[in-house]
């Protein structure tokens, strides 16, 4: 019975993960670019990698909570601006959460949350998140209303009927 939880988990973890694990990645490694130029280096890959972890573990729980769906499901653009909203508004509190924990951390005073709100790269890495969000949600609403399998086809050209014959 564990296994066969954790495989689910899994199975529905992967997904969201490596999704959020390849932009997160590409959204760390453009800002340290931006960066070097200022002679600031900064440590990327394990923090986006956690990140992406816990975007897609968060987008798991908060997906199934009843406030989710508050519209039909189609048209889906009401469900996918609803939902990207929400995630955007989670995904907001916890990076404030995770400043204001290093600021503690480090025995700095909370007030110093509100300079990092101000910067432009902080709310450059919110846009990218806004949008990243957006294409996930977007993606995840036409696969739930068009099944998994007409998304593939449609997607990438794999017929239910031609994925099990070898040619």
């Amino acid at each position: 019975m564990g296994g066969s939880f954790l495989r689910r988990e899994l199975r529905e973890l992967l997904p969201a993960w490596a999704y959020f694990f390849i932009t997160f990645n590409i959204v760390a490694f453009s800002r340290a670019l931006m960066l070097r130029q200022y002679g600031i280096d900064i440590s990327t890959f394990v923090r986006a990698t956690v990140g992406s972890f816990l975007a897609a573990k968060v987008i798991l729980i908060v997906g199934v909570l009843p406030f989710m769906r508050p519209f039909r499901p189609i048209p889906i653009i009401y469900n996918v601006l609803w939902k990207t909203g929400i995630y955007w508004i989670v995904a907001f509190l916890v990076q404030v959460l995770d400043q204001a924990v290093r600021l503690l951390l480090r025995h700095e005073p909370l007030r110093n949350v509100l300079n990092e709100l101000v910067q432009a790269g902080f709310w450059a890495v919110q846009i990218w998140l806004a949008l990243l969000l957006l294409a996930f949600v977007l993606f995840r609403e036409l696969i739930l209303v068009l099944g998994p399998e007409r998304a593939k086809e449609i997607l990438l050209g794999i017929r239910p009927s031609a994925a099990g014959h070898a040619g």
